[in-house]
């Protein structure tokens, strides 16, 4: 490579510098703009409705006002995929530019190839930071001369390179002083936007890195789902002491901001829609929102995604919601494709999609909700069904100590509306769940399970599998093939197995096997035996 001031010759590319190009332009041409929380690509950015969201926002306000000291220099803000988590960072990013405390902002998207990577990141932020700080941009200018390939270099170095030095002198100075006023704040929202875990642990390392040999409290908000990745590295020794979270679950009360945000924006239908002649003044009724407020399980996109449809204008905003309510078939356009589109991205992105398919069946057709008793009927081995579903962390909730054991973990959708996404094939496609063919299959698989087990060979995860049995077939008809089948398990092997693992109680095995009266009897028989 042969370089000075104007020109660049590296390998057979020729790059001239004029002396127009400064630090900014040169900056400006490896930024990502699409990333800036006033970017004209986000025209119209989701933001906090009005009077919602107030608690969230207070406490982060709080954080960047009180986050002086070693930890907490980092606020990482998680929560569901469509909690709010971009509607509050972009109201948050909004306040404090206004503020003048916002130093730089950038929001991934993973449908943008301008900015679903990390590649553009350090220098999207040093541009701002030179636009905020023109202090800086002389010392940008020698850097990027004298190596203009610094935009290809590992995030550590252009970090290094492009943000701590240039602010270093300044930090020394007294700039940052008064944290009231220095800008000093870097949002980064939908850190699992950016593909790649190894690319998201990197930009989370690279932080850390910075932070520890800056002497200025230069503070990071990010957001993001809680991917397992993310969690892990936020957990590292690296990140130790720098940071600190804030969850976006019930205690919030979310409810009451969605039932509020949907009484709005139906007020606003009703005012401004051109067809609101069609519309009666007590349309709707408190019971709909009530049902939609369910549906949105604490996440405001399902109520979003809701009002974008109905407020469509052309067409009638009572006979929408009728179509959202499933009190009629959709016309045209579907009224979740945008909620639709976001489940698929969550599923597919699972890297053991046959076992993920597996236990979302499991999970909308047994009444048991537990990963030992769907380790059992899917034949996983221990800790697989926690590891199939850990992609889908933002979407399904897994809580500990479910139903007689401490390793048998408890399972719940964290969206509401997602069985709706799963049962529905119009919308689902490929991913449709079909109850009634997976019930019947999951008798069959616990039945060949338990047929060729011998007693010794038990596990607890089979033992499980038996109480799925009892519960499935108080689920489905029975027919007379299945009866035999039944008759035929070794039912004296199962149930010295059950004493053996003190897995449950003889009087549990009677509470979910009670609808079944062949084998109740037989148990009932096998009881008085041992």
């Amino acid at each position: 490579m042969l370089s000075h001031s104007s020109v660049v010759i590296t390998g057979g590319t020729f790059t001239q510098f004029g002396s127009s190009q400064n630090a900014l332009g040169r900056l400006m041409g490896a930024s990502a703009p699409n990333a800036l929380h006033d970017s004209s690509a986000r025209f119209d950015p989701p933001k906090c409705h009005p009077n919602t969201r107030l608690a969230v926002l207070e406490c982060i306000m709080e954080w960047i006002f009180g986050s002086d000291d070693r930890e907490a220099l980092i606020l990482w803000l998680y929560g569901p995929a469509g909690a709010g988590k971009s509607a509050i960072l972009q109201s948050i990013a909004e306040k404090c530019a206004a503020l003048d405390i916002l130093l730089a902002s950038f929001f991934f998207f993973r449908s943008d190839s301008t900015r679903n990577h990390p590649g553009s990141l350090v220098a999207t932020i040093a541009y701002q930071i030179a636009t905020q700080i023109p202090q800086v941009v002389s010392a940008l200018d020698n850097t990027i001369s004298r190596d203009p390939m610094i935009f290809k270099k590992s995030l550590d170095t252009q970090i290094q390179q492009l943000i701590v030095n240039p602010l270093r002198n300044l930090a020394l100075a007294g700039f940052f002083k008064d944290k009231q006023t220095a800008p000093r704040l870097v949002l980064i929202d939908g850190l699992d936007e950016c593909h790649g875990q190894d690319q998201r642990r990197i930009v989370l390392l690279s932080i850390a890195k910075a932070l520890r040999e800056l002497n200025f409290p230069l503070i990071f908000l990010i957001s993001s789902r809680p991917e397992e990745d993310i969690r892990l590295t936020f957990n590292s020794s690296p990140l130790v002491g720098l940071w600190s979270s804030l969850v976006l679950d019930d205690s919030f009360l979310p409810d009451l901001d969605i039932s509020l945000f949907l009484t709005d924006s139906f007020q606003k239908i009703k005012d401004s829609h051109p067809r609101k002649a069609n519309i009666p003044s007590s349309w709707p009724a408190q019971s709909i929102i009530d049902k939609l407020v369910e549906k949105s399980s604490g996440q405001f996109i399902y109520a979003s995604v809701v009002i974008k449809y109905i407020s469509m204008i052309f067409d009638i905003p009572t006979r929408r919601l009728d179509i959202v309510m499933g009190l009629r078939p959709p016309r045209h356009d579907l009224p979740f494709a945008e909620l639709d589109a976001l489940y698929m991205h969550i599923i597919s992105s699972a890297p053991r999609l046959e076992d993920v398919m597996g236990v979302l069946a499991a999970l909308i057709s047994l009444e048991t909700t537990g990963t030992m008793e769907i380790t059992g009927v899917l034949e996983l081995e221990e800790g697989d069904v926690e590891l199939a579903v850990a992609p889908l962390s933002s979407i399904i909730t897994l809580s500990g100590g479910w139903r007689f054991r401490e390793n048998n973990l408890g399972m719940s959708f964290t969206h509401a509306s997602f069985p709706d996404f799963l049962l529905d094939k119009s919308r689902s496609g490929k991913f449709h769940i079909d109850v009634a063919a997976y019930q019947v299959d999951f008798i069959h698989r616990c039945i060949e399970h338990l047929s060729v087990t011998e007693g010794g060979d038990l596990t607890e995860a089979t033992l499980f599998e038996f109480v799925v049995l009892g519960e499935l077939l108080g689920l489905v008809s029975v027919t007379a093939d299945v009866y035999r089948k039944l008759e035929e398990l070794p039912l004296d092997h199962i149930w010295t197995a059950f004493a053996k693992f003190g897995v449950i109680r003889t009087q549990m095995v009677f509470q979910y096997l009670n609808k079944i009266d062949i084998l109740v009897s037989i148990l009932a028989v096998s009881a008085v035996m041992y």
